[in-house]
């Protein structure tokens, strides 16, 4: 069976800015991973399988995956492989949003899968049951209501640490951290103790994070744009410095990010 994708839209536009992406996907067994890299974005998904689990793969090893996973990446591109056949819904948020969501401390939800339910209990497999016995194309709704059940505490407060990791992460600059904090209107302290409580990442992390999500998109959608200059466009000091952070963070070159025949990644803001 080949693969197939849809996304779903949901109708509370409050929502629509929260989430931010849902989809889900159909594919078949095979040996091969599906197609595309998916490079590290600092969100984190939310993915129900609801058929075999696939392999998560990155680097030089392969995992099993939990039927209801969150998984946030910020090191290493990963694939997937198949075990089965299988149909997988999921959305990806924002860590101020899964903060809320999970209403949990997201400081041991980074590079490895882990499964729904060791966060919200029971809960996880209650609504993995319900997303089953909808069809796939309505299951979006199951995903909107439940959503919307557990953001129902959403407050200005969470609001204020959306704005401060999205501030973060889409920072161009490459001021010290006092000086982040600064024109922020924190204390160096207090904005680590704000990170860490909501996003479960340093403030030095989200900035890194956001900058090589910058480089994934640049390197993509420029392919011709050298090196030395999407380096200095991207707060480096020399190409030197950039392709030995990508390889850290990416455990790949930039040429070969350029050659994948496709890459998925949350889109810079």
């Amino acid at each position: 069976m080949p693969a197939t994708y849809l996304e779903y839209a949901f109708e509370t536009p409050a929502l629509r800015e929260l989430i931010g992406s849902a989809w889900a996907q159909s594919y078949g067994a095979s040996p091969e991973p599906l197609p595309g890299l998916i490079a590290p974005d600092a969100h984190v998904e939310v993915v129900f399988q609801l058929g075999a689990p696939c392999g998560v793969v990155a680097g030089g090893w392969e995992r099993p995956s939990p039927r209801a996973m969150i998984y946030g990446l910020r090191h290493g591109a990963l694939q997937l492989r198949p075990t089965g056949d299988n149909d997988m819904v999921a959305f990806r948020m924002a860590p101020a949003v899964a903060s809320v969501v999970l209403r949990s401390r997201l400081a041991d939800c980074w590079d490895c899968p882990i499964a729904l339910g060791d966060l919200i209990g029971r809960e996880a497999d209650a609504l993995l049951h319900r997303i089953a016995a909808t069809p796939l194309p309505l299951a979006g709704e199951v995903l909107e209501a439940w959503l919307l059940n557990r953001l129902s505490g959403w407050d200005a407060d969470h609001a204020r640490q959306a704005r401060l990791q999205s501030a973060l992460l889409w920072s161009v600059t490459n001021e010290r951290l006092s000086a982040l904090a600064d024109d922020l209107g924190f204390t160096e302290r207090t904005l680590r103790r704000h990170c860490e409580s909501h996003a479960g990442l340093s403030p030095k992390q989200l900035v890194m994070s956001g900058r090589m999500l910058r480089a994934c998109d640049l390197l993509r959608r420029s392919p011709t744009t050298p090196l030395a200059d999407a380096a200095l466009r991207l707060g480096f000091t020399d190409q030197s410095a950039f392709a030995n952070a990508f390889r850290h963070y990416l455990g790949m070159t930039p040429a070969q990010l350029r050659a994948a025949p496709l890459v998925h990644y949350q889109p810079p803001r």
